[in-house]
């Protein structure tokens, strides 16, 4: 009997999506499991009552786990994906949709906000995430309420407030395997009545797992300081203050990508199947080096006026990018990129919102942006010391440097409106609008330096600064219809239009015939047409339910969905001449998701996930033999429908906590937790796969039982299993052409950490 009890525990942890026990929000006791309350529709909302998939990590998860980023947070959420290029481009895939790592001049499909904060930056979307009481993963179309980049989903990262105690509160980690340690500290200090300050900070200095064999030294290694004070103040009965600052300083010293396939023997291992002995970057210059500097600052304002609020939140963001990196994976100096990025961010948001409990709620708001972005790439390429046999011209195609310019200004205002009716104690239906315009300028550049080569006056021609603009006009909006079957069940359709800006992109190669070129340049006219990306559209179609079961010691979720996307911008790195293209198609995924925790005895509880999703694109491949986009007999496109990049088509999680009392001082924890991801694509057209990958993490600690204090041992993929989290052709094209080889970087291996807390 034990046995078939154990297998049914089993198999309802594999059915869920790890709506993993978010204990800051909401608390287990002995009647079953606790509510989690979100604020994924800016109102703070059981779960289990909205027609919204939301996945909420808590704060004591996170730090259970030893996360310190989204990278590492996203493991514990299914049909969520985080892969990092090696020039720190990102891609945020929610259901198998969501934006490439590149280019840098658009933003994610999947929207990221802090304390309420939007950051417009994918940049930002790799900073250390510290002292948080949880972080909520939306899915689904949300551009109503959230607006701008949610059109396929969001994360919502909320911070520890400010408490009216003085209390403090220390961790810290050392991590044994390869090396380096983590300090995070915060408290707060009560200042008269009604006035609070919350201070937290966090280092980290973590040796990296993959060897560069020219410097010896092994990457990528991460040195981040994170710093924030919250101010909380009740300036009178109706009116609270929170004003708030973070800076970051996040530095990243050598890369973990490296050369894998048919790879001549001087240039490493074939396979990924040693990170200790494969090697990043060959370079005799240094190891890559990667520096972001920023500072959120923000300011949010509440104001009771009656039964209804006013709130009002007000953001400044700015950060310094400093990027350094060889990409020839030769030991020569053969290509070196060098990118310097500013950016400066004002955003304002003012909206109403009515009392909770009322048979009509609902809010209405004003939002604006404001932002600046100044990217300055240098690509200085020198004659390479090995061109392979054939010999293509002695190399001369790779030689040339050149700098690119792209600077835009951005403005976008919007205006929307929300709400919920009670028709009846059961049946009730939402629905919400959106009104958005943008406006893009962009001055665009591309400079030919020493020495003049077909690489940088044909395959990359210069041009002069060019300025471009793009606007656009967005209705977007969502209905959803909800159903309680009783107080435990409620099932839910809904519908969700979202949108994203097009605009100009800065890293496509804009080829032109020579004769086109007027004075060895591209015209204006031609840039234009080139760098030129449409509007993003996006519909969204969920059908769910929800339900708590067993005297609520189960929790039961599951949503069928399907999104449809209209001219998704999509980019690919071809590693040939054109060199990265970015381009609108249409894309879908359509899929199934269930959640699930089970609080089987006071001490034991389950938790899992399970997401499949279906993500396609119809694309025109690029030709293998002319790196070029395919086209018939005839010069017509071709076009094929094929699985999407980075998008698993299964992604499950399955957890179990066991809590017990050692005596009546101090208690014993375990947490284990196994993710599985089936096999994946990197690129478009099916091209560089990565294998499925299954990683199993462990937790072993004790504390007391006020949890004053504990001491934990993190073991993260304790299997050392590793497969490619990204991979795509090299930036010399002739290691594919002539070896077959191409560019990978392998997931984080397994790591082991020695943790200490403490609270007072």
């Amino acid at each position: 009997m034990k046995f078939r009890q154990l297998m049914s525990v089993s198999v309802l942890a594999l059915l869920a999506s790890a709506e993993v026990h978010a204990q800051e929000s909401a608390t287990t006791d002995e009647t079953g499991l606790g509510e989690i309350i979100v604020t994924a529709q800016k109102r703070s909302e059981s779960a289990q009552d909205i027609p919204v998939s939301v996945a909420a990590v808590g704060g004591a998860v996170l730090e259970s786990k030893g996360v310190t980023d989204l990278f590492q947070a996203v493991n514990l959420v299914p049909g969520v994906v985080f892969s990092r290029a090696p020039d720190d481009g990102l891609a945020l895939t929610f259901r198998g949709l969501g934006t490439t790592a590149r280019p840098q001049a658009f933003e994610q499909s999947v929207a990221l906000f802090t304390d309420g904060v939007f950051i417009g930056k994918g940049r930002l979307y790799s900073t250390s995430f510290f002292d948080v009481d949880r972080m909520e993963f939306i899915k689904g179309t949300q551009s109503t309420l959230l607006g701008k980049n949610a059109s396929l989903g969001a994360v919502s990262v909320v911070t520890h407030q400010p408490g009216d105690k003085l209390s403090f509160e220390g961790r810290a980690g050392y991590e044994v395997e390869h090396g380096g340690y983590t300090i995070d500290a915060a408290g707060d200090m009560p200042i008269g009545d009604g006035t609070a300050l919350r201070l937290a900070a966090h280092y980290n200095d973590l040796d990296g797992w993959v060897k560069n064999d020219v410097t010896g030294k092994e990457g990528p290694i991460r040195k981040d300081l994170g710093l924030r004070a919250i101010l909380r103040s009740d300036v009178s009965d109706n009116l609270r203050l929170t004003a708030s600052y973070q800076y970051a300083n996040n530095r990243q010293i050598g890369a973990s990508y490296q050369i894998v396939g048919a790879v001549p023997a001087n240039l490493g291992d074939p396979l990924l199947n040693d990170h200790t002995a494969q090697f990043t970057s060959l370079t005799n210059n240094g190891d890559t080096f990667h520096r972001t500097r920023s500072h959120i600052a923000s300011l949010k304002a509440e104001l009771d006026l009656g039964s209804h609020t006013l709130i009002s939140q007000t953001s400044y963001i700015h950060y310094k990018l400093l990027f350094l990196d060889d990409f020839d994976f030769t030991p020569e100096d053969t290509f070196n990129l060098t990118r310097n990025e500013k950016y400066r961010q004002f955003s304002e948001e003012l909206r109403i919102q009515s009392p909770t409990g009322e048979a009509l709620e609902y809010m209405a708001g004003v939002f604006f942006l404001d932002n600046h972005w100044n990217s300055q790439e240098l690509q200085g390429w020198a004659v390479p010391a090995f061109p392979p046999p054939p010999d293509p011209a002695s190399g001369q195609l790779f030689n040339g440097p050149f700098l690119n310019s792209f600077v835009q200004d951005s403005k976008a205002f919007s205006v929307f409106a929300s709400g919920t009716y009670r028709f009846t104690d059961n049946f009730r239906v939402a629905g919400g609008v959106r009104y958005t315009r943008e406006e893009k300028d962009v001055v665009f550049g591309r400079t030919q330096l020493t020495p003049a080569t077909v690489w940088n006056s044909i395959a990359n021609p210069p041009f002069d600064p060019t300025p471009l603009s793009h606007n656009s006009d967005f209705y977007d909006g969502n209905i959803s219809l909800q159903y309680d079957l009783n107080r435990n069940v409620m099932a839910y359709v809904s519908f969700g239009h979202g949108s994203k800006a097009g605009g100009f992109v800065e890293t496509n190669t804009i080829a032109v015939p020579p004769p086109a070129l007027v004075n060895g340049k591209v015209p204006a006219a031609l840039v234009a047409a080139g760098a030129s990306i449409k509007d993003e559209k996006t519909k969204t179609y969920e059908v769910g339910l929800k339900t708590t079961l067993l005297d609520r010691k189960l929790r039961f979720n599951i949503a069928g969905f399907w999104s449809d996307i209209k001219n998704f911008q999509d980019t690919v790195f071809t590693g040939g001449p054109l060199g990265f293209i970015t381009f609108n198609g249409p894309s879908r995924s359509r899929g199934v998701e269930i959640e699930t925790a089970l609080q089987a005895t006071h001490e034991l509880r389950f938790d899992g996930g399970l997401t499949y999703a279906d993500a396609t694109g119809v694309i025109q491949p690029i030709d293998p033999a002319t790196s070029a986009p395919q086209v018939d007999g005839s010069g017509n496109p071709v076009y094929g429908r094929y699985r999407r990049s980075q998008a698993p088509k299964l992604i499950f999680n399955i957890g179990a906590n066991y809590t017990t009392a050692l005596n009546d001082a101090m208690d014993f924890h375990i947490d284990a937790g196994l993710r599985h991801r089936s096999s994946m694509y990197n690129q478009r057209q099916e091209l560089f796969p990565s294998k499925q990958l299954t990683t199993v993490d462990v937790t072993v600690g004790i504390a007391s039982s006020e949890n004053r204090w504990g001491i934990d041992l993190i073991a993260k993929n304790i299997g050392d299993a590793r497969s490619e989290d990204f991979a795509s052709p090299t930036t010399d094209p002739r290691l594919g052409a002539f070896y077959g080889a191409y560019l990978a970087g392998p997931n984080a291996a397994r790591t082991i950490t020695i943790a200490a807390r403490f609270k007072y």
